[in-house]
């Protein structure tokens, strides 16, 4: 980039995602941005911890935001609809993007998979906006798949950059996936349902409209399919819907529009609010 005091982020749901394009963080070395600390149950901060360690030695500095809150806070912000403390957060996330002089930002991916993911998404674009309209700096956003093959339910936008890998660097992300265990199980999951593609393809894609992704499907997103059968065994009292997530992406797809229009141009591509299913 031009600007020499510029900064790339790196903006994720959850601990571990880091892992999915370690290659390119090694390289570019962005400040990391990750919303959830990670627990699988309870109150534990152990995957946040691992993954801050994990970042470091990629080179890669944690921001401040880094494990706002524990993931049955923010599933409990969903269930509730606050869209508040989502506004709240994209106002923190664009904050830190005009203070580090952001200009590129990477993203989870919207693949109605995980509603974290989706928001985490959601905000990254929004506050990049926001941000590119307070400075007159242009804030470019690339997403990448976080989940891949069976397992993604939305389409990817055209691929910006593929990242290309050695065997050295896969062999160095395999050494980091051995080293990080606590952070490393989603990936090997992810290695298990779709191949070795998980752990040695690294790909940037530009972000489709939220309408595209978010339009009417043929079925129910896999989160709340995956939270009728957790309802079923008795892990969950009740299931997360997009009736739930449907008021925040309005919120956030409000703010975008607005961004954009005090910028005078479409920086990124639009949100549009969407009809519950």
């Amino acid at each position: 980039m031009a600007d020499q005091g510029a900064t790339t982020a790196f903006v994720v749901a959850h601990p571990g995602h880091e892992l999915r394009l370690a290659t390119w963080i090694a390289r570019t070395r962005p400040l990391v941005f990750i919303l959830a600390k990670g627990a699988r149950a309870g109150r534990s901060e152990t995957r946040i911890q691992a993954s801050r360690l994990l970042v470091e030695a990629l080179g890669a500095t944690p921001s401040d935001l880094f494990g706002v809150a524990f993931d049955s806070e923010i599933y409990g912000w969903i269930m509730n609809r606050d869209v508040k403390v989502f506004s709240a957060l994209a106002d923190d996330l664009r904050e830190a993007f005009v203070a580090r002089r952001v200009e590129f930002v990477v993203t989870d991916a919207w693949q109605n998979y995980n509603p974290v993911h989706d928001l985490t998404h959601a905000l990254a674009r929004v506050a990049a906006a926001e941000a590119s309209a307070l400075t007159g700096r242009p804030v470019e956003v690339m997403d990448y798949p976080v989940v891949m093959g069976r397992l993604a339910h939305a389409p990817l936008g055209s691929e910006h950059s593929h990242i290309e890998q050695s065997s050295q660097d896969l062999a160095a992300k395999a050494r980091l996936i051995d080293d990080y265990p606590d952070v490393a199980d989603d990936v090997r999951a992810l290695d298990d349902a779709v191949g070795r593609e998980a752990v040695s393809r690294e790909t940037l894609h530009r972000p489709l409209n939220l309408e595209t992704l978010r339009g009417p499907l043929d079925e129910a997103p896999w989160y709340e399919r995956h939270g009728e059968e957790r309802v079923r065994a008795g892990v969950y009292s009740d299931v997360l819907r997009w009736s739930h997530m449907a008021p925040i992406v309005a919120m956030l797809a409000d703010r975008l529009s607005a961004a954009e229009s005090r910028s005078g141009s479409a920086v990124l591509p639009a949100l549009s609010p969407i009809a519950p299913l």
